[in-house]
């Protein structure tokens, strides 16, 4: 099992032509994301009140599930 940051998943995401590729860009390109961080909690309640993120909670949640996952490999 990996021992990866949600930030270091973004980064294999990005690039792809969706709305979780969207997102992974503009959480790269937000300079004060905790890159370091791994429970849901603290990056939910950062990417919905810090973040200028234009993409819905829904693809943030789906994208959490999927590094869940991503971990396991």
């Amino acid at each position: 099992m990996k021992n990866h940051s949600f930030y270091q998943f973004i980064l294999t995401v990005r690039g792809r032509k969706d709305a979780k590729g969207e997102l992974a860009e503009e959480i790269f390109d937000d300079l004060s994301f905790p890159k370091q961080e791994k429970d849901f909690n603290q990056l939910s309640d950062y990417v919905e009140t810090h973040g200028n993120f234009t993409v819905s909670m829904a693809v943030f949640d789906d994208l959490y599930e999927e590094y869940q996952e991503w971990l396991k490999f």
